[in-house]
């Protein structure tokens, strides 16, 4: 299924510092070794064997944890929109209110599906299995519209996010995120970074190495996606790729084809 792709952690195993994706990314969680999280700017304990962690697209995760450590989960990163969109009644992106969720049932289906997807099950099975659990996750998790509340983000910080999204190719200065937050760079800078977990340019680059890896993922082909997101040549951009994800961009590209 090319709109969803899972890695599979059994053993030592070292986190990145930062993790963003552009789609939902979901992980169970098979041991009770995993790390406390940094979320929504927020420090969150680590999940228990039997529990759903769900991230939202463009949020940033830091594992509270130095160097490798024993591991032991599967993470499912919904790489499209749509999928999400479908299992939710509102036809919106749906919202989570917290970041773990103690579910063994789902758990125990998540596991179903990646034993389906390393085993060769057909495809129409596998999408209707994926679709089930995604309709399920949201009927038991998803918030009800309009109840995820987020004070620490008050709507200048936001209105900066959006536009490192909306500008995700281009080089905008501190100067205009400041100015158009109402702030000084001190201030924008150490705000946005409080509310959002690291620094706006810091963040952008997130969002780059984020948005260049589902459009690996989508089959663009490399020599297209790095003048996309402004990347000065193929070589700069591979070294980004790679110090990001352990692997250089043409090695994902093929892997995911």
């Amino acid at each position: 299924m090319p709109w969803l792709e899972v890695l599979f952690v059994r053993g030592s195993h070292s986190y990145s510092e930062y993790m963003l994706d552009r789609g939902y990314t979901l992980s169970i969680t098979c041991s009770d070794t995993a790390p406390p999280l940094r979320y929504r700017g927020l420090d969150h304990p680590p999940a228990g064997t039997g529990t759903i962690t769900v991230v939202e697209p463009d949020e940033v995760v830091q594992p509270l944890v130095a160097g490798p450590v024993t591991a032991h989960f599967t993470t499912f990163t919904v790489l499209r929109p749509q999928p999400l969109l479908d299992a939710n009644p509102q036809k919106e992106p749906p919202r989570f209110s917290h970041l773990h969720y103690a579910d063994p049932e789902l758990h125990t289906e998540f596991a179903t599906l990646h034993l389906g997807l390393t085993t060769g099950l057909d495809h129409e099975t596998l999408q209707a299995m994926s679709a089930a659990l995604l309709r399920k996750l949201v009927d038991r998790h998803a918030a009800p519209p309009g109840t995820v509340t987020e004070p620490h983000r008050p709507r200048a910080l936001r209105t900066v996010r959006q536009i490192l999204r909306d500008r995700i190719d281009s080089n905008i200065t501190l100067d205009e995120l400041a100015a158009v937050a109402g702030f000084s760079r001190h201030h924008v800078q150490r705000s946005f970074r409080q509310a959002y977990g690291v620094p706006p340019h810091r963040y952008r680059t997130l969002l780059r190495l984020a948005s260049a890896r589902a459009l690996l993922a989508q089959g663009l082909p490399m020599v297209d996606v790095a003048p996309r997101l402004s990347y000065f040549d193929q070589s700069q951009f591979n070294r980004y790729f790679r110090k990001a994800f352990g692997i250089s961009a043409g090695a994902y590209a093929r892997a995911v084809r």
